[in-house]
């Protein structure tokens, strides 16, 4: 509704998905599949049934002028936010986690008259102090955190943060199609535990 109300004659109201992000669509027009969207069917799943299964350069990353993604959604930041949307992946190896550098880093926009959001799971939801938190579910359950992705971003709108801090998940199962769709929200911005920002 927010996206499209007034730009078109009629919207259908199908209720909650079950999912929350988009299909996932596959290219089996060539002698091996391609993957060009992922979503709730996974790269697991698909090379179970598939054997060789390959990856549509548009999933992993930003999409350079010459290369055409052939899914919709691919190439532009989809589905964003209005505030800043910023993922913090953590390395293992380094010496603040991502919780620590949301948290430095919420601190510092606080001090500054900025309102912060944070975007993380129930396993991790009492390490933020500060800022406004949301949990998207259960890392041990990916589909509550597919099902409740858009939403909390919405959510983020109303409340009209400037800022958005997210954790990150691994590129497995159903986390691919997550960090896919909040990858593209972010605009790729990425800071790594331990590394200066990207």
């Amino acid at each position: 509704m927010q996206d499209m109300d007034g730009r078109i004659d009629m919207l259908l109201d199908g209720g909650p998905v079950g999912i929350g992000v988009e299909s996932t669509i596959v290219d089996v027009s060539g002698p091996t599949p391609v993957l060009l969207r992922p979503g709730a069917v996974t790269m697991e799943m698909l090379k179970a049934v598939a054997g060789a299964v390959e990856t549509d350069q548009a999933v992993a990353g930003p999409v350079s002028g010459d290369i055409k993604p052939k899914a919709p959604g691919m190439k532009y930041r989809h589905y964003a936010p209005k505030a800043q949307l910023i993922l913090v992946e953590e390395d293992p190896k380094a010496k603040e986690s991502a919780a620590d550098v949301i948290n430095r880093l919420t601190r510092e926009k606080l001090k500054q008259g900025y309102k912060v959001g944070i975007i993380c799971t129930e396993e991790t939801f009492s390490a933020y102090p500060e800022g406004m938190v949301k949990s998207l579910g259960l890392r041990s359950r990916e589909e509550t955190i597919a099902h409740n992705l858009f939403a909390v971003l919405r959510e983020f709108d109303d409340l009209q943060a400037d800022y958005i801090y997210s954790e990150c998940f691994p590129q497995t199962h159903l986390g691919q199609a997550i960090m896919n769709r909040l990858s593209k929200a972010a605009g790729y911005h990425v800071i790594h535990t331990g590394k200066e920002e990207e």
